[in-house]
């Protein structure tokens, strides 16, 4: 069984391929945030109800929040390549060390 680590490095690794992938450089500041909020929440409720629902028990509801949460990260990081200020980062991970 991997650890936990090993689980989040692979979940990075992931979200970073799927946002390069799919980042078109024509994508609006405002379709980005809205499929922040919206791909996430369908994804949420496809993995939900393909367990089972409600009858799935808390199985179901654990392995709906891990894909949710690996949309999210996949969306966030596409906001991020398109959106950040390159410079500003770099410069607050230089004042965090």
């Amino acid at each position: 069984m991997p650890s936990q680590a090993e689980i989040i490095t692979g979940l990075n690794a992931r979200s970073d391929r799927e946002s390069k992938e799919t980042a078109r450089p024509g994508m609006g500041r405002m379709s980005i945030i809205v499929r922040l909020a919206l791909v996430p929440s369908f994804r949420f409720t496809a993995e939900y109800l393909s367990r089972g629902g409600p009858l799935g028990g808390a199985a179901a509801f654990r392995d709906a929040v891990n894909a949710w949460a690996g949309a999210f990260m996949t969306e966030a990081k596409r906001y991020e390549l398109a959106f950040a200020d390159k410079g500003k980062s770099i410069t607050e991970s230089r004042d965090f060390i």
